[in-house]
C-alpha cells in the first residue's frame, strides 16, 4: 500500500506576508481545544437535565455523556498524556500538555459530579415513579436476594474467575472499560490478609428481581453481594468497585509496514493494554483498597474520578428495553421515502440530480442504488470508499454480489477509521473473497471523503452516476446524524471523481478540478481563497457573507482568514455543532463572527458552506470539518453545487438552522453558550423539528413540478 506521490506534501505553509495581524496575541486568539470540547459535552448534559424532555431520552443522553467521554479519555487525554510524559513530540510543550491535563482533570470532574447529581436527584427517581428502579443492595428484600442469589449461581458465578495478588501472581492486565471489584481478604486459618480481583462478566447490566415490579439490580452490585462463594476460607472485609480507561491509540509504523491489514489486526490485540488513563472508583469504596490499586497500576492520584453512582453510565441505552413505555420516550420519527418514483434510480437520476437530507429522508434510497446497480446488466463498475458501516451493512452486501457476478468492483475501506478497524478488516476480506478490488487507505493519510460512482453502459455512451456525501455509508447511524447526499450525473463532477479514484488506487496527478476541492490538495486553499474574496468584496463596499455548517473548528489557520475577513466587515455566521476554537465578538478580531451549536434529538453531522461572492453565490457540502486532520492530513472532498434548485435548498436548510431558537446556543466571547428560548408569543422553532416538516413537502413535491436540468460540461476551476 503506498500513497500517489500527488497526495504527499499537498499543502505549504501561508505566505508571511498574507497571513492576519497578530496584534492580539495567540492566547487570547483562540479558545483551548480542550475545554471547547468539555463545553461541547456540557452540551448534551443540559439535554440530560432538561425535564421537557421524555425521561428514556434524557437516560440516553447521559449515556452519551458518558461515551463521549470514554473516547475523550483514550484518545485526547491520552495523547496529552504522552505528550507531557516525553513519548510523544508535537507543537504542544510537555508543559503545556501538563497544564492542559489538569486543566481538563478539573473541568471533568465538574461534568461528571452534574452527570450523576443529574441521574441520582431527577432521572431516576423520574423512572422510578414510571415503573422502573435501580435498587442498591441495602434495598433489596429478601425474596429480592433470593431471586438474586439464584441468578448469581445460575447465571454469573460461572463466569468468575477470582484473580489473586501475590509475589507469584502479578497484578493482571484488566480490561479496558470494563468493571472490577477489588477485595480485601483475611484468612479464617490466620495468616497475612490478601488482596484479590474478580471482572464483572461484561454484557447486559440489568439484573430483573421479581417478575412485574419493574424492581432491577445491577449485576456488579450481585456480584458484590455473593463474592464470598469465591473465596471459600476467606472474610471479606473490604470491598471495592472501579472501571479503568486505558489508552486507545493504536501505534503503527505505516511507511515500514509491509501489510498494514496485518499491522492493524496485530495491533488491534494490545489496544487494551495501554497505559492506564483514568480510574473511576465507587465513590462507597474502601479508601485502603483504593490506594492499593493505585499503587499496582501506577497511576497519578489526580486521575482517580470518584464516582457517587452506578459506573459506567453507557448502560442507560439500553433503558428502553426494560420499560417498554413509549410514551416516555422521542415519537417515532418518520423519515420520507424520496424520491418516490426508484424504479429506475438511473433514470430519475440522469433526469435531474438530487439532494437527500438525511434522516428526514430516507436513506434506503441509497442502498436501494447500490442494490440495484448490483444486479443491473448495464452496470460495468461500481466504486466506493467506505470508512464506518454498520455491523450487517447492506450496502457492502450489495457489493460482494456485484463482484461475485462478474462487475468490477473496487472498494477503498479506511482500516485506521478509529475505534472501527476491526469491523473494516472484517469487511475487506469478505470483498476480497468475493472478487472486489480492495484498497485498504493510504499511507499517511486517512480517506474520509464519501464517493460512490457507478459506471454503466447506456445507448449514448458511458455515464458515470456519482454519490458525494457529507457521511458514512451507513444505514444505522443514518436514522440520527443529520447528513446530505448529492446524486448526480453531471459530467463534470464524473470527470472529477473518477479523477479522484485514479489517484487513490494508482499513480495519477491531480487534474484542473472542475466542481470538487479536496483534501490535502486544494481545499485548504480553496477555502482560503472563498473567505479572502468576501474579504474583498467587504472592502471594496459590496457585501461580504459566509455561512458555514460543520461538526468542529479547531484549526488556527482557517480562524486567522475568518478573523481577517471579520476585521474588513465580512458578515460571518458559524453553525458548529462541537469544538470551536474560534473567539467571537471580540472587539478588533472578530466583531461580526456570530456562533451557534445545535444539540438535540439528531446528532447535527452535515456539512454545508456558502459564500456571498457578490452576488454569484458558491455553494458547497463537503465530508470535511475546518479542523487540520481534515485540511492537512486526510482525503476530503467539497463539491460546488451548481443546481439553483439545490442551492435553494440548501438556503433554506441554512435559513432553518438559523432562526432556530429552541435548540440553538449562542458562543459567547468569554467562552460560555447561551441557549436561546423562544420570547413571550413567540412559537418555537427547533431546526430539527422544522427541518423533518419542510422535508416533508419536499418529498411530496409532484414529478411534474420537478425541474429538468440536462447536463453540460462545467467550466474549469472550482
Amino acid at each position: 500500500m503506498t500513497t500517489p506521490h500527488s497526495l504527499v506534501n499537498a499543502t505549504t505553509p501561508m505566505p508571511s506576508e498574507l497571513r492576519p495581524s497578530q496584534a492580539i496575541t495567540a492566547p487570547d486568539r483562540y479558545f483551548s481545544r480542550e475545554m471547547s470540547w468539555m463545553k461541547f459535552n456540557r452540551r448534551v448534559l443540559e439535554e440530560a437535565q432538561d425535564t421537557s424532555v421524555p425521561v428514556i431520552e434524557r437516560a440516553k443522553f447521559l449515556a452519551i455523556v458518558s461515551s463521549n467521554l470514554d473516547e475523550f479519555v483514550m484518545v485526547r487525554l491520552a495523547e496529552l498524556w504522552e505528550l507531557a510524559n516525553g513519548f510523544l513530540s508535537g507543537e504542544t510543550t510537555a508543559e503545556d500538555a501538563a497544564g492542559q491535563i489538569l486543566e481538563v482533570r478539573k473541568e471533568m470532574s465538574v461534568l461528571v459530579a452534574d452527570q450523576y447529581r443529574a441521574w441520582t436527584d431527577s432521572i431516576a427517581p423520574t423512572l422510578a415513579r414510571e415503573g422502573f428502579s435501580i435498587l442498591p443492595r441495602a434495598q433489596w428484600s429478601a425474596d429480592d436476594e433470593m431471586t438474586l442469589r439464584k441468578f448469581y449461581v445460575d447465571q454469573l458465578q460461572p463466569m468468575l474467575t477470582p484473580l489473586a495478588v501475590d509475589p507469584t501472581r502479578p497484578f493482571p492486565l484488566l480490561i479496558n472499560r470494563g468493571i472490577c471489584v477489588a477485595v480485601h481478604l483475611i484468612p479464617e486459618a490466620g495468616g497475612e490478609p490478601k488482596n484479590a480481583l474478580v471482572a464483572v462478566p461484561q454484557g447486559h447490566r440489568f439484573v430483573k428481581m421479581i417478575e412485574g415490579t419493574g424492581r432491577w439490580a445491577l449485576s456488579e452490585d450481585v456480584v458484590m453481594e455473593f463474592l464470598d462463594t469465591l473465596f471459600t476460607g476467606y472474610t471479606i472485609t473490604a470491598r471495592c468497585l472501579f472501571r479503568t480507561t486505558r489508552d486507545g491509540a493504536l501505534d503503527i509504523d505505516e511507511d515500514s509496514s509491509a501489510d498494514l491489514l496485518n499491522e492493524i489486526e496485530a495491533e488491534l490485540k494490545s489496544r487494551d493494554r495501554g497505559h492506564v488513563v483514568r480510574l473511576e472508583i465507587a465513590a462507597n469504596g474502601d479508601q485502603a483498597l483504593q490506594q492499593w490499586l493505585l499503587t499496582k497500576i501506577q497511576l497519578d492520584p489526580a486521575a482517580v474520578v470518584p464516582v457517587d453512582g452506578p459506573l459506567d453510565m453507557t448502560m442507560l441505552f439500553g433503558i428502553g428495553n426494560c420499560l417498554d413505555r413509549p410514551e416516555l420516550a422521542f415519537p417515532p420519527m418518520m423519515a420520507y421515502t424520496y424520491p418516490e418514483d426508484w424504479s429506475d434510480p438511473f433514470a430519475r437520476i440522469r433526469e435531474c440530480e438530487i439532494i437527500l437530507h438525511h434522516p428526514f429522508q430516507n436513506f434506503q434510497r441509497i442502498v436501494e442504488l447500490v442494490e440495484y446497480a448490483a444486479k443491473d446488466p448495464k452496470v460495468m463498475a461500481i466504486k466506493q470508499t467506505l470508512y464506518r458501516v454498520s455491523g450487517d451493512s447492506p450496502i457492502v452486501q450489495a457489493l460482494a454480489r456485484a463482484a461475485l457476478s462478474g462487475k468490477q468492483v473496487t472498494v477503498l475501506i479506511e482500516l485506521k477509521a478509529r475505534f472501527d478497524e476491526a469491523a473494516n478488516i472484517r469487511w475487506a476480506r469478505s470483498l476480497e473473497e468475493a472478487g472486489a478490488h480492495v484498497i485498504y487507505g493510504l499511507v499517511g493519510l486517512k480517506v474520509h471523503a464519501k464517493l460512490l460512482m457507478i459506471i454503466r453502459r447506456e445507448v449514448d455512451g458511458i455515464v458515470r452516476y456519482c454519490h458525494l456525501g457529507t457521511g458514512n455509508f451507513n444505514d444505522k447511524t443514518a436514522r440520527f446524524y443529520t447528513d446530505l447526499t448529492l446524486l448526480t450525473a453531471n459530467e463534470a463532477v464524473g470527470r472529477d471523481v473518477a479523477a479522484l479514484f485514479n489517484m487513490l488506487t494508482g499513480y495519477s496527478q491531480p487534474p484542473e478540478w472542475e466542481r470538487l476541492a479536496v483534501a490535502p490538495l486544494t481545499l485548504r486553499s480553496s477555502f482560503t481563497d472563498w473567505i479572502r474574496r468576501e474579504a474583498d468584496h467587504a472592502r471594496a463596499g459590496r457585501k461580504g457573507r459566509i455561512i458555514a455548517k460543520f461538526n468542529s473548528l479547531v484549526d488556527t489557520q482557517m480562524c486567522d482568514e475568518l478573523y481577517a475577513a471579520s476585521r474588513a466587515g465580512v458578515e460571518i455566521d458559524l453553525i458548529v455543532r462541537g469544538m470551536c476554537i474560534l473567539k467571537p465578538g471580540i472587539p478588533g478580531l472578530s466583531e461580526t463572527i456570530r456562533v451557534r451549536s445545535i444539540v438535540g434529538r439528531l446528532l447535527e453531522h452535515s456539512r454545508i458552506y456558502f459564500f456571498g461572492n457578490g452576488g454569484e453565490p458558491l455553494y458547497g457540502i463537503a465530508s470535511a470539518d475546518w479542523m487540520s486532520r481534515n485540511l492537512d492530513r486526510r482525503v476530503e472532498c467539497l463539491v460546488q453545487i451548481e443546481n439553483p434548485q439545490i442551492c435553494a435548498r440548501l438556503q433554506g436548510i441554512l435559513d432553518i438552522y438559523m432562526r432556530d431558537n429552541s435548540q440553538a446556543r449562542i458562543l459567547k466571547g468569554d467562552g460560555s453558550y447561551e441557549r436561546l428560548h423562544p420570547a413571550p408569543g413567540e412559537e418555537a422553532r427547533p431546526a430539527q423539528i422544522v427541518l423533518l416538516q419542510e422535508s416533508g413537502k419536499v418529498s411530496k413535491t409532484k414529478p411534474e413540478e420537478r425541474p429538468t436540468l440536462r447536463f453540460k460540461p462545467r467550466k474549469r476551476g472550482v
